[in-house]
């Protein structure tokens, strides 16, 4: 699996409303191989801090909450940032409370400038070990856990990271992409590696329900509260309590329960239809959806603080065909699960290597869902051990051209080389994953001496990613 690398350059965040003082605080603070970021509120601190830095320098006194308030909040969402408070309150009583909030130092103003550095320098050093053991953590949490999200690709690999970041907080998270990339799998993701595990994860998907019967699903109804409703239900927000819902497509959802569901996510607490007590429950919302919501606000058809309020943190799942070298490998994953089946179960040993260089040339603008469709049909249609470039070409269509922005076809033999590139990335990228970074045992099966592999590993710049 491959893995975000700790960055090599420290990431410091200041929190100050007064610009002077941030300004000064930058200047002391920009040493060496480090990147300052700046946030003038709490508000705006939590979301940068969210976002990953090694320390956080902090003002007592801020606009909102004040740095110790906004440090419980980072506890709260597990986040073990190292923070330094500093203030021009030199009571005893706000020291303690600092300390108590989880402050790692209080630094009283005016302070020495190199008695500061010392102490900064201390706190990114602990900031470093703590990030250490958070990978290392995760990495002990996935132990014995699928993957639901197949990919070697950089670009995959950074949306697990990102999925791993927000899963030990109870922040709430958006989901962006295309349909077909995968958006519940990540949401599944967030569920499995988070404190809410154990408990429930549901679905809601806007776009399938019909928009009369939507707000009853969420939120339920109270017996008698229309024809025919004759029994209570409790919807799926109280049958998610302590668990995750995952609201899909959430930007199909009707204006009127937009509202209704801000109202939840800023209370906890619905009314059930013709109900007039209000339920309390404890979940996580993960929201999902294909459009650009910044787009569907400025339109009328998404409410602005309901974007703001499901934004906190977002993740975008990329297109399949932003990371061709996944291609092979998840065709291999969807072989696996059909050819094992009881529907179209036949015994099928793969792919030729001209099929997984077709199917890593295609496009697919249905993504992650239509390679596993496309799967499915081949191997209704392969009769031989083995799925051919001609059943490809069957399914996906015959080959074209690789044409250029300009709209001029390549010549053959550079769009051939494009294409075999792609494939022997994409097959390399598979042979790593599945030989678990071994490389003896990756040139045995490829029928490679280990030389002529590490030269092409080199060559698509997979070693140095990889190995």
């Amino acid at each position: 699996m491959m893995r975000v690398p700790l960055r090599e350059r420290a990431r410091i965040l200041i929190v100050e409303d007064d610009p002077d003082q941030a300004e000064a605080l930058s200047a002391v603070l920009a040493a060496g191989e480090r990147e300052i970021l700046v946030a003038a509120d709490g508000e705006t601190g939590l979301l940068l801090a969210r976002a990953g830095v090694e320390l956080i320098v902090a003002d007592y006194m801020l606009p909102g909450m004040n740095g110790v308030q906004m440090v419980r909040r980072l506890r709260e969402e597990k986040l073990a940032t190292p923070v330094l408070i500093v203030s021009g309150e030199a009571t005893v009583a706000v020291a303690v409370e600092a300390m108590k909030a989880g402050v790692l130092d209080f630094v009283q103003k005016p302070f020495d400038v190199d008695f500061f550095r010392v102490r900064v320098a201390q706190a990114l050093e602990l900031g470093r070990t703590a990030q250490e053991l958070e990978v290392l953590r995760r990495k002990l949490q996935r132990r014995g856990k699928p993957e639901l999200i197949v990919g070697v690709s950089p670009a995959i690999a950074q949306v697990r990271y990102l999925i791993e970041s927000v899963a030990r907080t109870d922040v709430d998270v958006a989901l962006y992409g295309e349909t077909g990339t995968g958006k519940e799998l990540a949401a599944r993701e967030v569920h499995e590696y988070s404190q809410r595990a154990g408990g429930s994860f549901v679905v809601v998907d806007c776009a399938a329900i019909p928009e009369l019967l939507l707000e009853n699903e969420l939120f339920g109804h109270e017996a008698g509260a229309y024809t025919g409703a004759d029994r209570k239900a409790a919807g799926l927000l109280a049958e998610a309590d302590g668990g995750t819902v995952f609201i899909d497509e959430i930007g199909d959802m009707p204006l009127p329960l937009q509202s209704k569901l801000l109202r939840f996510l800023q209370t906890k607490e619905f009314r059930r239809v013709g109900g007039s007590r209000q339920t309390r429950v404890d979940v996580r919302v993960v929201a999902a959806t294909n459009r650009e919501l910044e787009t569907e606000v400025a339109r009328g058809r998404f409410r602005q603080d309901l974007f703001y309020r499901i934004n906190v943190f977002p993740i975008r799942l990329p297109p399949l065909r932003d990371r061709r070298e996944d291609v092979p490998l998840l065709a291999h994953h969807f072989l696996r699960g059909v050819a094992s089946g009881k529907d179209v179960g036949r015994p099928i040993e793969g792919f030729t290597p001209e099929a997984l260089a077709a199917l890593a040339a295609h496009d697919w603008p249905g993504n992650v869902r239509q390679l596993e469709n496309v799967v499915r049909r081949l191997v209704v249609m392969t009769e031989g051990p083995r799925i051919g470039v001609s059943e490809c070409h069957a399914v996906l269509g015959e080959p074209t051209a690789t044409v250029s922005p300009a709209g001029t076809i390549e010549p053959f033999h550079q769009a051939r080389a494009e294409v075999l590139a792609r494939f022997e990335r994409a097959y390399l990228g598979s042979l790593l994953q599945a030989t678990r970074d071994n490389v003896a045992e990756a040139a045995r099966r490829a029928g490679l001496d280990r030389k002529n592999l590490w030269l092409k590993l080199k060559r698509h710049g997979i070693a140095r990613a990889r190995l």
